[in-house]
């Protein structure tokens, strides 16, 4: 297995995307510090923004130019960073060429390319964009346009350690030489924003809440909207005595090195891929590594989270983390037995997530309920039956559609219309998207999907609108806790066999023992996570 500088990083794999217990809201009165609220919510302005007008000062650019200078690192710019995000598509170039992680550093339980041992795409065609200038001419001619902001305060866990999740879409320009060339792609920018009065708990994120609530005051004019937004992602916010870092944050998207008791994911930065088939889906994590005396700033390629590697579900695979994933299922079935569209599911450990979420392969790995269907009368099918509720009229086959549904290809189309069981019927994406880049309408705006418009948005509203009239009685969560990690410096033997494990290719044959060795020194030391695939 070969390492490289990107599987040298130790991770925080947490997935902190909300799947738990959805708390009712009390019957007691509101408490003081709440205000009932005074004006309808609109979904458009106050869950998913896709007014071109609110969106034009959200250029790709700003957003890495913003990283990057948070970072400090010298000599990084936008251009770099969005190069060597595609540059991790390709084969490693060979030594000294290039720094960064590519996708054949690493190998798959079978042999070939992988990450987490599980197979991937090497190389992809969207890997051109590393030698691609997305910034040149005007903004009017930008590879990249903004086409949506997203508020998920609902994926703020219940106890406040976060004050949720909050979203930037971007998407090829529709009539760019490139678009018209190649295809389409998107890069979406998920940050989770930390809670700066953790002692209050969720109610300390009330101002995050009320902001986006506001923004539906038809009292409202456009202009101070569009301000408001534009300062909430760039600037922070500060509606009383408590102020919120910025969104867009170089620690917002993906991993702070270093660290005691340091737990849930800080973001992340996906990708939904078609510029040449299949239709694949990616996940990166925004890495500034200081360990060493000079910082380095990384995008990473990380496992898809919450979507396990599809042969996993056919019991017959020679994959061995086949008994894993399985039991997995079995002790979770109840969860994903819930009643409720929006509340149903599971977690998956990242030793089982996918390197990739190929969406129409003619393979179709990531189907899972095909998958099943190779054996749905056998062991694992009678484990599951008998892990079911007593009362609940689900088959095995629908708790595998369930967790197909909540995996990145089932949710973006395998899932559209599947019929889940107990009269639940999963919603339609826009084929492949939740949100396109093609502008229509008056106010002229990017379309999102009947999935987005009929069932998730409509539940986010409730969470909020429960939020501002309850207090912290409103979304559910995962208790767990965001705290800035102590910083940790490797002794400079360390850091020089860091260094000899980078270099050169191909890594030695005992490349694999340094890294546990240095894994070990490591989390002996506080931190967290999984090296080099181990």
């Amino acid at each position: 297995m070969k390492i490289s500088l990107g599987s040298l990083l130790p991770t925080v794999l947490f997935a902190a995307l909300g799947f738990g217990c959805q708390q009712e809201p009390t019957s007691e009165a509101a408490d003081e510090s709440f205000t009932q609220q005074k004006h309808a919510l609109i979904h458009e302005r106050s869950l998913a923004v896709t007014e071109v007008d609110m969106l034009q000062d959200f250029t790709l650019e700003r957003v890495l130019d913003q990283l990057v200078t948070q970072s400090g690192v010298p000599g990084m710019t936008a251009l770099k960073l969005f190069n060597q995000m595609w540059d991790s598509q390709k084969p490693s170039p060979g030594p000294g060429l290039s720094t960064g992680p590519h996708c054949d550093d690493h190998s798959s339980f079978a042999g070939g390319p992988g990450l987490n041992e599980f197979p991937w795409e090497c190389p992809r065609v969207e890997s051109y964009q590393a030698g691609v200038d997305p910034f040149r001419g005007g903004i009017n001619e930008h590879l990249y346009i903004p086409i949506g902001l997203f508020n998920r305060f609902d994926l703020a866990p219940s106890n406040g350690a976060h004050c949720g999740e909050y979203r930037i879409v971007y998407a090829m320009r529709p009539g760019h030489p490139d678009a018209i060339l190649r295809g389409r792609n998107f890069i979406i920018f998920e940050a989770i924003l930390p809670n700066p009065a953790p002692a209050m708990g969720l109610d300390g994120c009330k101002d995050v809440a009320q902001f986006w609530s506001d923004l539906s005051d038809p009292t409202m004019s456009d202009a101070t909207r569009r301000s408001g937004l534009e300062k909430f992602y760039f600037d922070g916010l500060a509606m009383s005595s408590i102020s919120f870092d910025p969104v867009v944050h170089v620690n917002h998207y993906g991993l702070m090195i270093g660290g005691n008791g340091y737990s849930c994911s800080t973001g992340q930065i996906r990708t939904n891929q078609f510029v040449d088939g299949p239709w694949n889906m990616r996940e990166f994590k925004l890495v500034n590594d200081c360990r060493c005396g000079t910082c380095e700033l990384t995008m990473v390629p990380m496992t898809v989270k919450d979507n396990p590697y599809g042969d996993l579900f056919n019991a017959s695979s020679p994959e061995p983390l086949v008994p894993n994933l399985q039991s997995t299922i079995i002790s979770q079935a109840h969860t994903l037995a819930v009643n409720d569209i929006n509340g149903f599911g599971y977690r998956v450990d990242d030793s089982l997530n996918a390197a990739e979420s190929p969406i129409d392969d003619p393979a179709q790995i990531n189907n899972y309920p095909q998958r099943f269907a190779s054996s749905p009368s056998g062991p694992f099918a009678a484990a599951i039956a008998a892990n079911l509720p007593t009362t609940s009229s689900l088959t095995p086959n629908h708790i595998i559609a369930r967790a197909h549904a909540l995996s990145c290809a089932g949710c973006h189309l395998q899932s559209d219309g599947a019929d889940l069981g107990e009269g639940l019927i999963w919603p339609n994406s826009q084929g492949f998207t939740h949100v396109h880049e093609f502008a229509s309408g008056s106010p002229l705006s990017f379309e999102i999907s009947d999935g987005l418009k009929s069932v998730f948005l409509p539940f986010r509203e409730e969470i909020l609108v429960n939020f501002l009239a309850f207090g912290s009685n409103g979304p559910g969560g995962d208790r767990c806790q965001i705290r800035t990690p102590e910083p940790l410096d490797l002794t400079p033997e360390e850091c020089a066999e860091l260094e000899k494990a980078k270099a050169p290719r191909p890594f030695p044959a005992d490349a694999s023992k340094l890294i546990r060795s240095l894994r070990t020194k490591w989390e002996g030391r506080g931190i967290l996570g999984r090296v080099g695939g181990h």
